[in-house]
């Protein structure tokens, strides 16, 4: 009865081996590069409100911070207070600034024009809204707006990739209908762990893009910044060696010592047969993959934070 029992749990054993193998080895042909998820809901950044101004229109940029490594992000809804009534929001991939190499970019300065010429801008949401005089009223875009780092993987290898923004416009018929603040925190008005607000422009003009603004010729006001919230989502990157060079150097070098350790396991003489030496290499590339980065606490500009001087 005792051999009977030993051998049922040495075919015990020997089935969990198999099947442990089996998995990795299947992990191995199907190794995942990207999250099967999107973490989404819990993510949105809210700036300060002083009650500086308001008129018919903001611009912004939101840039992504490279903290994290992730597949793509998508900006899904703005929130913003005023009057509203007629409103629009638009984006522009690469951020609201004419491109250098544009070829309408002496026409856009003509007419006093900090932004990209019209048709660059994509419409995310249209609509009547009611008054906002207290809270942020939260606009949904129709489409959200996505910004995937993958797209840089073109650029030139000795210099620093370009940072990846959005350009954002919020724009009223109403006079008094976006609040916005003057600009106090020298480019950058809030950051969290994936992206980055910058200031930008206001506008005095009652139709989008218009050139004619309240006071005269030029509807455009420099030195402001987004008063609301930005809302997104995400989908993370797993670690994978092909994924590598795309996490922090921290990273990088934890990563490298896991699989070192594991090597000097295997060549070292007399070593024990249970240990890290003796898990499959798809193993590690499992237990690590999911994890993706550490948390890492918020920075950046909070909300009760002292004004600093003006640039």
């Amino acid at each position: 009865m005792a051999e009977t029992s030993a051998i049922d749990e040495f075919q015990d054993l020997d089935y969990a081996r198999r099947r442990d193998r089996d998995f990795f080895e299947t992990r191995a042909r199907q190794r995942q590069t990207t999250s099967d998820y999107v973490s989404s809901g819990a993510f949105s950044v809210t700036t300060r409100d002083d009650d500086d101004h308001s008129f018919h229109g903001v611009v912004c940029d939101v840039e992504l911070t490279a903290g994290v490594p992730i597949e793509y992000l998508e900006v899904t809804g703005v929130a913003v207070r005023g009057a509203l009534g007629a409103t629009k929001v638009l984006t522009a991939p690469g951020g609201f600034a004419p491109s250098p190499d544009a070829s309408d970019r002496l026409e856009m300065r003509k007419y006093f024009s900090p932004l990209k010429p019209p048709h660059e801008w994509t419409l995310r949401f249209s609509g009547i809204c009611p008054p906002a005089r207290d809270e942020p009223r939260h606009l949904d875009f129709v489409e959200p707006a996505r910004l995937a780092p993958d797209k840089l993987k073109n650029a030139p290898k000795n210099a620093p990739p370009p940072p990846l923004k959005l350009g954002l416009y919020i724009h009223s018929e109403n006079a008094e209908g976006v609040v916005y603040n003057n600009q106090r925190h020298r480019g950058v008005t809030l950051e969290d762990a994936h992206v980055r607000v910058l200031s930008g422009v206001a506008h005095t003009g009652g139709a989008p893009f218009a050139r004619v603004g309240y006071w005269g010729d030029n509807a455009w006001r420099e030195r402001r910044e987004f008063v609301g919230r930005v809302s997104y989502r995400v989908r993370l990157l797993l670690w994978t060696p092909e994924n590598h060079t795309r996490f922090p150097a921290p990273f990088q070098e934890m990563a490298n010592a896991l699989l070192l350790s594991r090597a000097a396991k295997l060549l070292r003489g007399g070593a024990t047969k249970i240990g890290i030496g003796h898990m499959p290499v798809e193993a590690l590339y499992y237990a690590r993959g999911p994890r993706g980065v550490p948390r890492r606490r918020r920075r950046g500009r909070r909300a009760n934070r002292p004004k600093g001087p003006r640039p």
